[in-house]
C-alpha cells in the first residue's frame, strides 16, 4: 500500500476549510489605505512623529490583496498610492502611502530621505539609525499584536529634516563655543536654507505660530500663553535668528525637542552644569 504524503493532506485540509476571498476592487483597496492612515489621532506638537496608523489584523488581507502580495517578491515599502485624503494629509504628511512592515523599508526610508542635508556623514548616521531604530519597534509590536501599520512618505522626510535642522543646531553650537567661524558661518547658511527645503515646505510653508492664546490654573495662579494653530515647523523661523546670534541658551531652548545623541555640542554649551543631559 502507498504511504499517505502527509503535507499534501494537511495542504488539502487546509484549502478545503479556508474560505474565499474575493479580489478587491482599487477603490476598496484605496479607502483601506486611506482608513488605515487615518485611524490613529495625535496631539499636535513641535516633534509631531510620522504617524504609524493602525488597523485591526483582519483588513491586512484586504490591504495587501488577496493574492497575498505580502507573501511575494514584490513586496516594498513604496505601495505606489498617493495620499488624497486631507485628513490623511493633515496628520501625517502628503505624498504615498509607504508600508513600513515591508522588507524593503530601509532602503526606502534612505531614498526618500537623500536629498536632505545633513552637516556630515556621522550626524545622518546618527539620525538614521535612531529613526529605523523606532521603526523596527513599531513593527515588532505591530506583529505581536497582530496589526497592520501604515505611512506617508512626507512624515518620514519631515522627521528627517527635523533630525537636520537638530544637527546643523548642534554644528552651530559647536563653532559657536570654539570660535570656528567658517563653520558657524556654514551652520548659519544651512539653518536659513532649511526653511526652503521641499522635505519642510510640503509639509509646512507657512512655518507660524499663528494666533496666541493664554491659559490660568485658577488653583495655582500660574499662567501662560500657547499657539493653538502653530505650524509644523513654527520654530524654524526663531531658530534662523537665534542663529545670528550668540546665545546658546536660546538655541538650546528652541531645539528641545531635539533627540540627545544630534545635539551634544549644544547641550553640553547650554547645561549650566556641562552635563549635556536633556
Amino acid at each position: 500500500m502507498q504511504p499517505k504524503n502527509t503535507d499534501d493532506e494537511v495542504g488539502r485540509l487546509v484549502r478545503e476549510a479556508a474560505r474565499p476571498v474575493e479580489e478587491p476592487t482599487a477603490p476598496a483597496v484605496e479607502r483601506v489605505w486611506e482608513r488605515i492612515a487615518a485611524s490613529m489621532q495625535e496631539t499636535p506638537s513641535r516633534r509631531r512623529r510620522p504617524v504609524r496608523a493602525l488597523l485591526g489584523a483582519g483588513v491586512a488581507v484586504l490591504a495587501l490583496g488577496a493574492g497575498g502580495v505580502a507573501a511575494a517578491d514584490i513586496w516594498s515599502a513604496h505601495t505606489g498610492r498617493p495620499v488624497t485624503d486631507p485628513e490623511v494629509k493633515e496628520l501625517s504628511g502628503p505624498g504615498e502611502h509607504i508600508d513600513p512592515m515591508a522588507p524593503d523599508y530601509d532602503a526606502v526610508y534612505d531614498e526618500l530621505t537623500a536629498d536632505i542635508g545633513f552637516p556630515d556623514a556621522e550626524s545622518r548616521s546618527v539620525s538614521r539609525e535612531i529613526e529605523l531604530e523606532i521603526h523596527d519597534r513599531d513593527v515588532a509590536d505591530a506583529r505581536r499584536s497582530g496589526d497592520v501599520i501604515g505611512e506617508v512618505s512626507g512624515g518620514i522626510r519631515a522627521q528627517a529634516a527635523r533630525d537636520a535642522i537638530c544637527s546643523w543646531g548642534n554644528t552651530w553650537a559647536a563653532a559657536t563655543t570654539s570660535g570656528d567661524d567658517a563653520a558657524r558661518r556654514a551652520a548659519i547658511s544651512a539653518l536659513q536654507d532649511a526653511r526652503s527645503w521641499p522635505a519642510v515646505t510640503a509639509i509646512d510653508p507657512e512655518q507660524s505660530y499663528g494666533r496666541s492664546e493664554t491659559w490660568k490654573d485658577p488653583a495655582t495662579g500660574h499662567s501662560g500663553s500657547y499657539y493653538p494653530d502653530e505650524t509644523e515647523f513654527a520654530y524654524l523661523p526663531r531658530v534662523v535668528a537665534a542663529a545670528s546670534g550668540r546665545d546658546l541658551a536660546v538655541m538650546d531652548s528652541l531645539l528641545k525637542d531635539c533627540w540627545r545623541e544630534l545635539v551634544p555640542a549644544l547641550a553640553r554649551a547650554s547645561s549650566p552644569t556641562g552635563d549635556g543631559q536633556r
